[in-house]
């Protein structure tokens, strides 16, 4: 069943819980809970640090082929065959396509917020980690009369190989924040000097994570794949040669500012 469908699904249950019955795809009311809220769904994400004579250089690697709203509708995007590197790393991020959706929807008495993004042929750091495809959906709701924020989170990988090796085995359907560890080595250019660093980290899938509990303004994001490596190696003339890497592909985040603080989010 594709995720339309199942968005659809969950509409319409949620409309029938509440004594109604779902047939747009927003309407004029929405929870009383909710002042403002969004959903963002990315590509990729990620940054990189490269430490060169004890000097840390930082960049972002920013959300990609965003889908975002912050009003009741839906919007969608696509990225097609990147290929990027930072400071001195190619690679960092390659893929071939990839599909994002954000939906806002207001139902009489809720509001339901959806993240969605799949991605075909990705590699991850100069292929240390590769698979054929993962797609993700997040999906939170607030209800009138409810200081909860309930929200559910799946992803769906498919051939997962590190360091060219063979295909990694992973549960199905995937529990919340599975973590394989990854080891090897990038090659880093440094002042023009290529230089090869060992590398180790976890590559983490289906991971979740939530902020702002017991606040007016809570959020939960969602990267169905994520890869976070660190390493260094002394080098002769440039001295200590550090590198930390985090890569997400096909993230989404959703954001709520509450009328009151939510006491709890959860995450299924």
């Amino acid at each position: 069943m594709n995720q339309r469908i199942l968005r659809s699904v969950r509409l319409s249950a949620l409309a029938c819980a509440l004594g109604m019955s779902f047939v747009a795809t927003h309407a004029s009311a929405q929870s009383a809970e909710v002042v403002s809220a969004g959903a963002k769904a990315c590509a990729l994400s990620g940054g990189v640090t490269v430490t060169v004579l004890g000097l840390n250089t930082t960049l972002p690697l920013p959300c990609t082929g965003q889908a975002q709203v912050t009003a009741p509708g839906s919007k969608e995007n696509s990225a097609l065959g990147l290929d990027v590197g930072l400071l001195g790393l190619v690679s960092v991020v390659k893929l071939d396509v990839a599909r994002q959706r954000a939906d806002y929807t207001n139902l009489s008495g809720a509001t339901a917020l959806d993240g969605r993004s799949s991605v075909a042929g990705l590699s991850l750091v100069q292929n240390l980690v590769s698979l054929e495809g993962a797609t993700g959906a997040l999906s939170c709701d607030s209800l009138t009369g409810s200081t909860v924020l309930q929200c559910q989170a799946s992803a769906d990988v498919a051939n997962v190989r590190i360091a060219g090796g063979s295909v990694i085995t992973v549960p199905s359907p995937l529990p919340q924040n599975f973590a394989v560890p990854v080891g090897g080595s990038i090659r880093l250019v440094v002042l023009g000097i290529p230089v090869e660093v060992p590398v180790g980290g976890a590559l983490t899938l289906n991971r979740v994570d939530t902020a702002g509990v017991g606040s007016r303004n809570v959020s939960v994001s969602h990267k169905p794949v994520q890869l976070t490596l660190g390493g260094s190696v002394s080098v002769g003339g440039l001295g200590l040669i550090g590198v930390q890497v985090e890569a997400a592909a096909t993230p989404s985040t959703i954001n709520v500012t509450g009328r009151t603080p939510f006491t709890a989010v959860t995450v299924d």
